[in-house]
């Protein structure tokens, strides 16, 4: 045993470091990739449809592909949705940092 370590502990050794990074970059990347969708709280009469209308231009899904990715990644049970309820978006948050009823100087942008 103590041969084959004297012989192989550089590869035994760069194996366990690349697999622990690789680990690390995958769980810290995933992480980060959610948080980059916007959250919102559903107001009293909207709808997926208003929300798909409105938003699936920020993204490269049409109307029916924007309303599937939120019921599916919200776990929706049906396409209603009540007021209250909390939904992510595939939107990036910077679609909601003005509103639209405000002016704003473009040096406020950051």
């Amino acid at each position: 045993m103590t041969v084959l370590w004297r012989k192989y502990s550089f590869v035994i050794l760069f194996v366990v470091t690349a697999l622990f990074f690789s680990f690390f970059l995958v769980f810290t990347n995933t992480a980060e990739s959610d948080s980059t969708y916007a959250e919102i709280t559903v107001q009293n009469g909207d709808t997926l449809w208003a929300y798909a209308e409105e938003y699936a231009a920020h993204t490269s899904m049409t109307q029916e592909k924007f309303i599937e990715w939120v019921t599916e990644h919200n776990e929706l049970t049906s396409h209603l949705i009540v007021a209250g309820d909390q939904l992510e978006l595939p939107v990036p948050k910077e679609a909601f940092k003005f509103s639209e009823d405000a002016i704003h100087l473009a040096s406020d942008r950051k």
